[in-house]
């Protein structure tokens, strides 16, 4: 049923977007057709060791949300896609030329949200030439996660199995905190809230399944970050203050977003000297560091503190955080943003 309402929705709908639901659509049951349930592959001799291992850990994380980070498990990541790539979708983000307000498409769904997603690639660099063409910047990247918000069971793949465990925790914990909460139209809210639950939960499963190494490695990982995102922040700064005192003089414009650029690169080859742990970011600062890259970051960071903070308010307890999530989600959009800024505030 579900299979034929997604189908049923692309064919009403008219031109490119048409080609585009159909293609989201198509590529997505592809990846629901090649799926084995993970009971089957913990079962089967022929299974690799390494990967056996990974399931059963993943089984034990899923269980852990479910009963101690109140999240909705179900039936979600209860089987798995082998694959060959390194992403499940490709996002696409833009932002115009000198603005940090990245441009959002919207969906039946999901609402409005700042990306783009492609399980063909090649469809994803024609859209990206289009909107470059548009004068936009462009920034792309490949998703080793994505939720479907509950509508399908969600498949482990891969890639979601690449990285360290405290990595594969707070992936799966994002993920599955979206199937928990989720506001139509609001992508720094949703992403922002993911990645605070996430990362908590991180900290609580190795804190309670984790060796004393994984517990220091996450604490030296959260340091990095909040070191990298404090770099982008100064940088988003500084362009902020370019594009409004600036407004007509293209020129100006250009040559100072790339002075930018250039201090904010130079600044991160400068941490990554004092700190070996900021050397992880060295893929994402290969990136053109534009304004559709730079917002990104912030959709998915950006409100984390407050989120933080609410969980700290309501001493750790998952029952009044989500509360008061579902209280702040209610607020019209001014004032959620008012409110979630007055709960940075220290």
């Amino acid at each position: 049923m579900r299979r034929l309402l997604l189908l049923a929705l692309a064919a009403t709908l008219a031109g490119c977007q048409a080609g585009y639901y159909l293609h989201l659509a198509s590529g997505h049951l592809s990846l629901m057709r090649q799926r084995t349930p993970v009971a089957e592959l913990l079962a089967d001799a022929e299974t690799p060791a390494a990967l056996r291992q990974r399931l059963a850990r993943v089984n034990e994380m899923l269980a852990f949300a479910e009963q101690a980070l109140a999240l909705p498990v179900d039936d979600a990541y209860r089987t798995f896609v082998a694959l060959e790539r390194g992403f499940v979708v490709w996002n696409l983000f833009a932002a115009p030329e000198f603005s940090l307000t990245p441009v959002t498409w919207c969906y039946p769904v999901a609402g409005c949200t700042s990306y783009r997603g492609y399980f063909d690639i090649q469809r994803a660099e024609r859209d990206a030439e289009r909107l470059r063409a548009q004068g936009l910047d462009v920034y792309g990247g490949g998703a080793i996660a994505y939720s479907t918000l509950g509508w399908f069971s969600d498949p482990l793949t891969t890639p979601m199995l690449q990285g360290s465990e405290a990595e594969i925790a707070e992936l799966l914990f994002h993920e599955l905190a979206h199937r928990r909460f989720y506001l139509k139209g609001d992508t720094r809210f949703n992403e922002s809230l993911a990645t605070s639950v996430g990362r908590e939960g991180a900290r609580r499963w190795l804190a309670q399944h984790g060796d004393p190494a994984a517990v220091q490695s996450l604490i030296a990982a959260d340091i990095a970050r909040a070191r990298v995102l404090a770099l982008v922040a100064q940088t988003r700064a500084q362009l902020a203050t370019l594009y409004a005192a600036a407004q007509g003089d293209e020129q100006q414009l250009r040559d100072g977003k790339a002075a930018a650029q250039a201090q904010l690169r130079e600044a991160f080859e400068a941490a990554q000297q004092d700190d070996p742990q900021v050397a992880r970011y060295r893929h994402w600062f290969a990136g053109p560091l534009n304004n559709a890259q730079l917002a990104t970051l912030n959709d998915y960071n950006g409100w984390v503190p407050a989120f933080d903070a609410v969980l700290l308010h309501c001493g750790g307890r998952w029952a009044c955080f989500w509360h008061a999530t579902t209280e702040l989600a209610a607020l019209p959009q001014a004032q959620r943003d008012a409110a979630l800024t007055e709960w940075m505030t220290p």
